[in-house]
């Protein structure tokens, strides 16, 4: 297990070298001048269009502003904002980390609520259809699971706005300001992809386990078939299950910045459509860089904690 998460650890560094020089590259060879969007329609003095450039280090070479930016990721310094400031001040706003410890329990919560709504309802309509097979009901889910694995993010979140949103007028379309229900949209737009994938792949994972020779032998021994199915069969089911949440956890969080952009909603998404708008280079820089960082470990812990549950894992690896 020791030398798993060592070559784990490893690769995760490897990668996350990788997506930093990326990210960084990708940004500095944006078009336009970061610097002058930032003053809007007001003409800069020299001055201050100088001082901002200093600031923002552009006044140096590319490799030396990249090594800089490495420097500062591993220190956990990533700049200070440069809000838009159409009377020609040139003095920055406030930390990147500061607007990010702001914006991430609003984040957290989406994350968490569309977590627990992708695992209790996949495993239960998986469950289901594996159990009511070739009955209506079954049917009908295997058909919803299918349209909601076909169904984008972006997709999900704007059909869900505009049906239970803007047409029913049942939740919030926008916001936090109407407490826990400004959140019930957003989570359930962002969990609807992956529910539809743990139902069809549970489902699958149970036809195969109830064939096997110790269900087989449940039968013979008068077991129930519905504590057959959920008990005797669920429990390894439930391993690749495990998998897929974690392996789906970096698409989950790239789905979370396009929900609450679609939203509205404050958190790390919002902050950072609202930045792409006033072409705020360091705070998308480092937004991204966060959330690179933030995936790459969180996919590193979540590949250990399953091959601790399954030794398989580390042996094919």
């Amino acid at each position: 297990m020791g030398r798993y998460v060592l070559g784990r650890a490893v690769q995760a560094v490897v990668t996350l070298l990788v997506a930093l020089t990326l990210i960084w590259f990708a940004v500095t060879v944006l078009p336009g001048d970061p610097v002058r969007a930032l003053f809007g329609f007001r003409q800069p003095t020299p001055e201050a269009y100088a001082r901002v450039r200093e600031q923002l280090r552009l006044d140096e070479p590319v490799l030396v502003q990249y090594l800089l930016y490495l420097r500062d990721v591993l220190v956990l310094d990533l700049g200070d904002t440069f809000p838009r400031d159409p009377f020609g001040r040139p003095d920055p706003g406030a930390p990147v980390l500061d607007v990010l410890r702001g914006a991430l329990p609003v984040s957290a919560v989406i994350l968490g609520c569309a977590l627990v709504v992708q695992a209790v309802v996949g495993v239960v309509a998986g469950a289901l259809s594996t159990g009511l097979a070739g009955r209506r009901l079954g049917r009908f889910v295997d058909v919803l699971a299918l349209l909601l694995v076909s169904t984008p993010v972006l997709v999900a979140a704007y059909v869900s706005r505009a049906v239970f949103g803007v047409e029913l007028r049942w939740l919030p379309v926008s916001g936090i300001g109407q407490g826990w229900t400004s959140y019930v949209l957003p989570s359930l737009a962002l969990a609807a992809l992956s529910t539809g994938y743990i139902t069809l792949l549970l489902k699958g994972e149970l036809s195969l386990a109830l064939r096997t020779p110790y269900v087989q032998a449940a039968r013979a021994r008068g077991i129930s078939p519905w504590r057959i199915t959920t008990v005797h069969a669920m429990r390894p089911s439930l391993i690749p299950v495990a998998t897929f949440v974690a392996g789906n956890l970096g698409q989950l969080v790239t789905g979370l910045l396009v929900v609450e952009g679609v939203f509205r909603v404050p958190g790390v998404g919002g902050v950072l459509f609202s930045a792409l708008g006033s072409q705020d280079r360091s705070l998308v820089v480092g937004i991204v860089t966060f959330v690179a960082v933030l995936v790459i470990v969180a996919n590193a812990v979540a590949d250990v904690v399953v091959a601790a549950l399954d030794p398989r894992i580390r042996l094919q690896s």
